[in-house]
């Protein structure tokens, strides 16, 4: 089909709209500039009639997400838009354009399409429509000749292409900091081949991005100068010696930094390509069967890392989901809670539910960070819930504590735990304090009273006899207690609960604390931070 240019755009309406196509259909007419001005002027406008449609009809008036791409061969022009709308079957030969007296803004756009272009598709696949527009460019177009039939050659890529992004999202990778499991692998690499540098590159829409570089390379640079995108088009590892003497490749080539290429593509759980490992050099050279070999043996070991990343996504998904989504109802209170793991998973949690005329609170940090410890966080959350038949704490943190156990000694980790009972009426909150002594009491006063605790962490001792205490919070009050990662965001000392007690006396709502907890976090924290805040209004 002979050289082709391709752009692809990534819509999310909105904030997205028609305004940001333009902005596209400019950029690619630019890398054309043999297209004609007939075959501009109707692919825009039928582009832009596409655009818009999707955009205010495909999902019923709800934000919409979209991918637009355009492919310009020597003999057509091809544009295709996927949707995630709920838009299914089309009539499309049944559209016609609306008589003179008749001609208004809705009911025209399919019909206008049809009369620009010589061909317009529509398919729904896995859940998304996919639009595909077909114009013969006028240099092989027979002059007075009514419009053809012209199926695309390109929407079973598109498919592909909208495939593969998805899976690439859901890995939630891109723009990640550097993690050493990837760098590893690129600085063995470079060691290995002798190369000037190695890469791991994720090709995203419209762009390359570096999850690892050894050596010199940019974290990002457009897609259309990327080997690794053409890497991507198959399963094959990619070789090339000499860029320069590649008609299809030298395009890409940079003298003295990128003239010799080796990559091999990269997988997404559902077999999805979706980047390449790859090695270069600013000179010439030969790459042996051998060096292949090798080169696809350290591919593996980022597929491995990255199929380890994934499941770490989906244990964050079901984490995070057993946490409480919405909020008790209880008149007089405001509960608010927020949990943000160090890494993909952590060893907090929180959790409250109804209990007779008030509620079940809990927070609770397990020793460490990562899989082990969430696991055992999560073994914590059932027990407990199982134990909300027991009338006092104390009985319920003796079954946990009994429960636990055998599982904590052999883990040789610890749980320290926050966990009471509130009755709504009276305002008394009964509590068990698990060698935690990270909850405070902010008086409506302004003084701040810190709640001690008197007993070990779940799985130190396994004769403890547990007691319970009480506080009753006053109308104004504020009760807040947090996991130890809260320390590290101030001083590490616990005058960190005197100011987010303080903190807590001047907000208008518990949610404003968390939020202004989440802000200070993120990105910073080295340990889980967890919060809960309990106010009774007055």
């Amino acid at each position: 089909m002979g050289e082709m240019v391709t752009r692809t755009l990534r819509l999310m309406s909105p904030p997205d709209t028609v305004d940001t196509v333009h902005d596209l259909l400019d950029s690619t007419w630019e890398a054309v500039p043999d297209l004609h001005m007939r075959d501009r002027m109707a692919l825009d406008t039928a582009i832009i009639e596409l655009a818009a449609n999707v955009i205010q009809h495909a999902n019923r008036g709800r934000p919409i997400t979209a991918t637009l791409t355009i492919i310009a061969f020597t003999d057509r022009i091809e544009a295709t838009l996927s949707d995630s709308g709920e838009i299914g079957e089309v009539d499309i030969e049944g559209r016609t354009m609306p008589e003179a007296d008749e001609l208004a803004e809705s009911g025209r756009g399919i019909a206008l399409m049809k009369a620009l272009v010589d061909t317009v598709e529509h398919r729904r696949v896995d859940g998304f429509n996919h639009w595909t527009l077909v114009r013969a460019r006028e240099q092989v177009r027979i002059p007075d000749a009514p419009p053809k039939h012209m199926p695309s050659v390109s929407i079973s890529g598109i498919i592909d292409e909208m495939a593969r992004q998805r899976a690439l999202e859901e890995m939630g990778i891109l723009d990640t900091p550097p993690e050493d499991r990837f760098d590893r692998v690129t600085r063995l690499a470079k060691q290995l081949f002798g190369v000037d540098g190695a890469m791991i590159n994720l090709i995203d829409g419209d762009r390359q991005w570096a999850k690892s570089v050894a050596g010199n390379g940019p974290e990002e640079m457009p897609r259309s100068a990327s080997v690794c995108a053409v890497t991507i088009e198959d399963e094959r590892t990619l070789v090339v010696p000499n860029l320069f003497e590649n008609p299809e490749l030298r395009d890409k080539a940079v003298a003295d930094e990128l003239v010799f290429y080796a990559g091999h593509p990269l997988h997404a759980p559902g077999g999805e390509r979706i980047g390449a490992l790859c090695v270069y050099d600013g000179s010439p050279r030969t790459f042996s069967e051998r060096e292949q070999e090798m080169l696809r043996d350290l591919a593996d070991w980022v597929q491995q890392e990255l199929t380890a990343s994934h499941e770490l996504s989906r244990a964050a998904e079901v984490q995070q989901g057993l946490l409480p989504q919405s909020l008790i109802s209880m008149p007089g209170w405001d509960i608010a809670g927020m949990c943000l793991p160090a890494r993909a998973v952590g060893g907090d949690f929180y959790d409250w539910y109804p209990v007779g005329e008030g509620a079940a609170i809990t927070l609770a940090d397990t020793m460490g960070k990562g899989i082990g410890s969430a696991i055992i966080a999560a073994t914590v959350r059932a027990v407990l819930r199982s134990a909300a038949r027991f009338g006092d704490v104390a009985g319920a943190v003796d079954l946990a504590a009994a429960s636990l156990n055998a599982d904590l000694d052999t883990t040789g980790l610890f749980v320290t735990l926050l966990h009471g009972r509130l009755d709504m009426d009276t305002g008394e909150f009964t509590y068990v304090d698990a060698g935690h002594g990270l909850t405070v009491v902010a008086r409506r006063d302004g003084t701040i009273e810190r709640l001690r605790s008197s007993t070990p962490p779940l799985g130190v001792d396994l004769d403890t006899e547990w007691q319970s205490s009480s506080v009753t919070l006053n109308p104004g009050d504020v009760l807040i207690t947090a996991s130890d990662g809260l320390l590290d965001l101030y001083d590490g000392t616990l005058d960190a609960l005197d100011k987010i007690g303080a903190l807590a006396l001047l907000a208008s709502t518990s949610s404003e604390v968390t939020d202004a907890v989440r802000t200070r976090a993120r990105g910073v924290a080295p340990d889980d931070v967890t919060v809960v805040v309990v106010r009774r209004d007055g």
